[in-house]
């Protein structure tokens, strides 16, 4: 396997259940969960510790007060006997008696039962309360952010012993674990190997005519910098596929003659302007995570003030849609929004989207067969290739649930 991603799980097998391997998750992910519905679906989104000093039972305790709310509901609204209901959720109250499960907290542990089938995922995402959903296809807005470029970014470690890749936002920083058998993570070695072979070479040749072999270390400055361009050469053309499954923001860390011969190497359309200087290690977390912040934060600051701006023109263009839920909702899913900004303070507006006729009707509470429109929509934009932006009530360009900028009038 290439890469390890700490915070995105899927484990292989438990109590005899079958699970998908460890995956990236991106957006050919999020596609297949927006595409799966199921007569009886279930949504849990738990905030989690990454360090416990209780063994994870608070974790577990989030889980578990939501597993038990859901059984009420699945009787009281789905009209499943209590062993039924029981039966739904048995392979979310297996995961409260392994303790292994619990060490690998990541921020967001959201569940997803289709059906009796469990799958979940730890995203490095920020989360405050437990909610869950019942309905008929997985709710996903809580993962939507983990997709987006406004405010997660990755940090690239360029320590010519081992490169590190971080992924970060303002409140957390994740190592990924890169497989050096699939990517060349040392210089060091490498030049160490090169040498070694060019040793035995030169012993052979010894007595035969043969000339001394040096290393790629020898000479001068300007030939190691080649020697380190030639690596970063072969070293992105590794990396960068994986970093391309879920684009996002590149920011570099490391000695400063460093840099630009990364930046020469790499064709990684997100590398971003700005480094953290200074000669770090894997030690230097901490340091890393709040200086990288100090570039990436003012990044991401001028590029939702942009997003905005843009919302303005285009809404004197006609391309843009305000205060018109039900308006938004349709051309959201008929592939017609290229940005969709959501108020983090937006109630869910429940309803059904009727493909026929391609009519919405809304209700009041969820019904266990209806869905949060407002979820839909925000699926259906990122499956179309759009975006999806969370805005504080100050920040929205109007004050709305939801506002959207259009690919085309309508």
């Amino acid at each position: 396997m290439p890469i390890i991603w700490h915070f995105v799980i899927i484990i292989n097998e438990i109590s005899n259940r079958k699970f998908l391997s460890m995956k990236i998750f991106n957006n050919q992910q999020f596609k297949k969960l927006h595409e799966t519905t199921g007569n009886t679906v279930l949504s849990f989104f738990i905030p989690t510790q990454r360090h416990s000093t209780d063994g994870y039972k608070t974790d577990k305790l989030h889980l578990k007060n939501l597993l038990s709310k859901a059984e009420s509901e699945l009787v009281k609204i789905k009209g499943l006997e209590e062993k039924e209901a029981k039966e739904h959720l048995r392979p979310a109250n297996e995961l409260l008696e392994n303790y292994d499960f619990w060490k690998y907290n990541a921020g967001l542990l959201a569940i997803y039962i289709i059906d009796g089938e469990l799958e979940y995922f730890r995203l490095p995402l920020p989360q405050t309360e437990s909610s869950y959903f019942i309905g008929k296809r997985p709710f996903l807005l809580p993962l939507i952010p983990e997709l987006n470029d406004d405010g997660q970014y990755y940090l690239l470690l360029l320590n010519l012993d081992r490169i590190r890749l971080y992924e970060a936002n303002r409140d957390s920083i994740y190592e990924i674990d890169i497989d050096p058998e699939e990517v060349a993570v040392s210089f060091t070695e490498e030049e160490s190997e090169m040498e070694n072979m060019g040793n035995l070479q030169a012993q052979s040749n010894v007595g035969e005519g043969g000339a001394m072999f040096h290393g790629h270390g020898d000479g001068s400055d300007e030939e190691k910098k080649v020697t380190i361009l030639n690596y970063f050469h072969r070293m992105t053309n590794m990396l960068e596929p994986l970093l391309n499954q879920r684009p996002l923001p590149l920011f570099l860390a490391g000695v400063d003659y460093l840099i630009p011969l990364f930046q020469e190497a790499s064709k990684y359309n997100a590398l971003k302007k700005g480094h953290v200087s200074g000669a770090f290690t894997g030690e230097d977390i901490k340091a890393l995570h709040k200086k990288s912040w100090g570039i990436a934060g003012p990044y991401f600051d001028e590029n939702r003030e942009e997003r905005v701006e843009d919302f303005r023109k285009k809404k004197a263009m006609q391309l843009a849609l305000d205060n018109d839920s039900a308006k938004i909702i349709k051309a959201s899913i008929s592939g017609g929004v290229d940005t969709l900004f959501l108020n983090t303070s937006h109630r869910h507006l429940w309803g059904t989207f009727n493909e026929t006729n391609y009519s919405l009707s809304f209700d009041d509470c969820p019904t266990g067969h209806n869905h949060c429109l407002i979820d839909l929509a925000a699926a259906h934009v990122i499956n179309n290739g759009g975006k999806v932006y969370f805005l504080s009530p100050d920040k929205m360009p109007k004050e709305s649930q939801m506002v959207a900028t259009l690919r085309y009038e309508i």
